[in-house]
């Protein structure tokens, strides 16, 4: 006549079996089970969330008992009912009961991210739930759940607090961040014992324009050239992402301190930006240098200072002279050594110049022989002289430096001075005479050095006589005998000799130095 539950559906986890059994007798009018074969069927009466009752049904009965040993329902819920039913029979309703969560097994990003600006908490909070095996939330889960970036396009770091406890099952993440703009980024989340979830693909934006940055830095050039690629500044956010939206001028100049002095860096040095980017492709620099760097402004902008580059010399195309032959002493080195560069046609020196330099004289008053190295080679691009001599003093000198092929180089005027004296010598020499009368032009005998250069500095006096064994005998030298030097030059105006006579010579002293050799030959007539 009718049926009942003898074994009502208990709580039960989603898609588990539930547990004992349940099972339903079939009864007659007044109450008592009978034997019937009839087969029930059960289905859910009150479905709080729609789930699906799995398993088997109907069953025909067994001695009036009819057993239900897999039944399961898919969705969470409370006050579930199952309702039995029977051709002809009067049908059962069970009491409530209740589908909870299965054991974690998945997680699922439930509140996925979304567009962002760089740097700025992901909002709203991203979310991540752990799941049982057929997607319930399995609230009685509170392990750590991890997130960390997973297609990363723009390079970006995530920022805020990555590892959460999960509450009901349920890890909430309010304060992500990702630094770097870029189309494309998912994040991954794991946990311990569960498989893990890829959130959907979003975008971090660039943020307020801030700063000014290089995106393609100077590079190393030729002096003259131009730099190559083309030096690039962005208009960008205060995490250096680049703002397409700025448009405004930019400037860029040679970075005080850096490189060498009084570089100029010519081409187009003032760019309006496109699409956030600025592009300087005719810049040059005109002075070689291995820390240089660019500087680029735009209004109230944070300026952007380039990484260090170098600019190096170009070819070599002429020679210079660096250090100047200075005032020397006849025989003796000039000091400093000369020194004589390659340098390129902007006057840059090539320190990559290996070649052979030649020296010689170039003005050359004193008729003198430049001694010394002449042929020096350079290293790293300079050839220095450092033994260089001329032999007679003079006024007004000049050197001329030559390489092959290279434009060359004339010096500045410089003298060469006498050394110490050390000996005499006629400088005016006695000549034919009447006997009794003054030798003219005046005899003349100089203080001179070992080169014969007359030393003005001298001061003492010198001495003539006429030369043992020649002229005639007992004649006598008259005048002033000894006289004094005056600017390295003693001059004897009233010579004379009293004797006729040929092959008369004179012979000079004086103190300290070395007596002249004899004169040259003359006669008293």
């Amino acid at each position: 006549a009718s049926l009942a539950y003898l074994q009502q559906p208990t709580n039960a986890s989603a898609g588990a079996a539930i547990g004992p059994p349940v099972t339903v007798a079939i009864l007659d009018a007044f109450g008592n089970q009978t034997t019937s074969t009839a087969v029930v069927t059960l289905a859910i009466g009150t479905n709080p969330s729609g789930g699906t009752l799995s398993g088997t049904t109907p069953i025909a009965a067994v001695a009036g008992v009819a057993t239900f040993t897999d039944l399961s329902i898919n969705k969470l819920g409370t006050g579930y009912t199952l309702v039995a039913s029977s051709a002809g029979l009067t049908g059962s309703t069970s009491g409530p009961f209740n589908i909870v969560a299965g054991s974690a097994t998945q997680l699922t990003f439930s509140v996925q991210p979304t567009q962002t600006t760089a740097g700025a908490s992901i909002t709203p909070a991203v979310k991540v739930t752990a799941l049982d095996g057929i997607g319930n939330v399995a609230t009685s889960f509170t392990g750590n759940v991890t997130v960390a970036i997973g297609v990363n396009p723009g390079g970006g770091t995530l920022s805020g607090t990555k590892t959460i406890a999960a509450v009901a099952g349920v890890a909430t993440f309010s304060t992500l961040s990702i630094d770097m703009s870029g189309t494309g980024y998912t994040l991954g989340a794991s946990a311990s014992g569960v498989s893990g979830a890829t959130s959907n693909a979003f975008t971090i934006k660039a943020g307020t324009l801030t700063q000014l940055g290089f995106t393609v830095p100077p590079s190393a050039a030729t002096a003259g050239a131009t730099i190559t690629p083309a030096v690039k500044v962005a208009g960008q956010d205060a995490f250096g992402n680049l703002v397409t939206t700025f448009t405004g001028s930019v400037q860029v100049v040679i970075t005080p301190g850096s490189g060498t002095t009084g570089a100029t860096l010519s081409g187009t040095t003032t760019a309006s930006a496109v699409a956030g980017v600025a592009t300087f492709s005719t810049l040059s620099i005109d002075k070689t240098g291995l820390d240089y760097k660019l500087t680029a402004s735009s209004g109230v902008l944070t300026s952007a200072i380039s990484p260090i580059f170098a600019i190096n010399a170009g070819t070599p195309t002429q020679v210079t002279i660096d250090q100047q032959p200075t005032t020397t002493v006849a025989g003796t080195a000039i000091t400093p050594g000369v020194t004589v560069t390659a340098r390129d046609a902007l006057g840059n020196p090539v320190k990559t110049f290996v070649g052979n330099v030649t020296v010689a004289l170039a003005v050359n008053p004193g008729s003198a022989t430049l001694n010394g190295t002449k042929t020096v080679a350079a290293v790293a691009g300079t050839a220095t002289f450092g033994n260089l001599s001329i032999n007679v003093a003079a006024t007004g000198y000049r050197l001329a430096a030559t390489s092959s092929g290279l434009t060359p180089d004339t010096s500045t005027a410089f003298s060469i001075t006498a050394a110490a004296a050390t000996k005499l010598a006629f400088t005016v020499q006695p000549v034919n005479t009447l006997a009794g009368a003054n030798i003219t032009p005046a005899v003349q005998v100089s203080a001179v050095d070992n080169f014969g250069n007359v030393v003005t500095t001298f001061a003492g006096s010198v001495t003539v006589a006429i030369a043992s064994g020649t002229g005639t005998a007992g004649a006598v030298l008259s005048g002033t005998l000894t006289q004094p030097v005056a600017g390295g030059v003693a001059s004897f105006g009233d010579l004379n000799i009293n004797l006729t006579g040929t092959g008369y010579k004179l012979a000079a002293t004086g103190a300290g130095l070395t007596a002249a050799l004899p004169s040259t030959a003359f006669t008293i007539n």
